[in-house]
């Protein structure tokens, strides 16, 4: 269940985002020091952030609405900051929250993105890849910055510009320690794995330079 409290999704991130020696909250968000208390309890500061904005496909409390592999503790300030915008690389930034740009680029048009922090920004890619994979019944056009991202009835869903970003990102960022500890704790409640985290060349067979060819899993590379 979505919230605080046992058997919630707190209880997830105390498993998937704390850093077991220091107890401190792993924020993909911000760099400001925060610890967790007990398993289920809210970090002071932060909250539950939906990386793939779940405005995007109307807000519905569905199983996309929970699902950890997409959420994360998140200073309140940054998350408030990155509303509901695409992810992008910030070339004129209007403003700064955490660890978070937000600004436009020129190449993309004249609508507003976030930037995470370099050593993030793979792992956010391959949360979209497993979104849109997953839930690939819903409508990702629920409002107008969903629009600039995203494509309705295509299976491939990311517009061009989009999917350029995040299979760069995929790409420049391989999948960390960190990554494969975070996705093993979610797996545990959940039940299920994010194979673009298992599999990180898979993407490339869907959205990248392999596009259209045929897969065959036991030739490639594990995580």
């Amino acid at each position: 269940d979505y919230g605080s409290g046992s058997g919630h999704t707190w209880e997830i991130f105390y498993y998937s985002d704390r850093d077991t020696l220091t107890n401190r909250c792993l924020d993909m968000y911000s760099d400001e020091v925060r610890y967790f208390t007990t398993p289920g309890a809210v970090v002071s500061g932060c909250n539950i952030e939906h990386s793939l904005a779940k405005s995007w496909w109307g807000g519905d409390k569905n199983d996309a609405y929970k699902d950890c592999y997409h959420l994360n503790p998140s200073d309140t300030k940054a998350n408030s900051a990155r509303g509901s915008y695409p992810l992008g690389e910030v070339v004129n930034v209007t403003q700064q929250e955490g660890s978070l740009l937000i600004g436009t680029n020129p190449a993309y048009g004249s609508f507003t993105v976030w930037e995470p922090k370099d050593e993030y920004k793979g792992d956010f890619a391959r949360a979209y890849f497993y979104m849109v994979t997953c839930y690939e019944n819903l409508s990702f056009v629920g409002n107008t910055n969903a629009k600039t991202a995203m494509q309705d009835k295509n299976y491939l869903v990311f517009q061009p510009w989009f999917q350029e970003v995040l299979i760069q990102w995929h790409r420049q960022d391989p999948v960390s320690s960190k990554e494969i500890d975070r996705a093993d704790a979610v797996n545990h409640f959940q039940h299920n794995r994010n194979p673009f985290i298992d599999y990180p060349c898979l993407a490339e067979y869907i959205w990248g330079n392999r596009k259209g060819e045929p897969v065959d899993f036991s030739k490639l590379k594990f995580t």
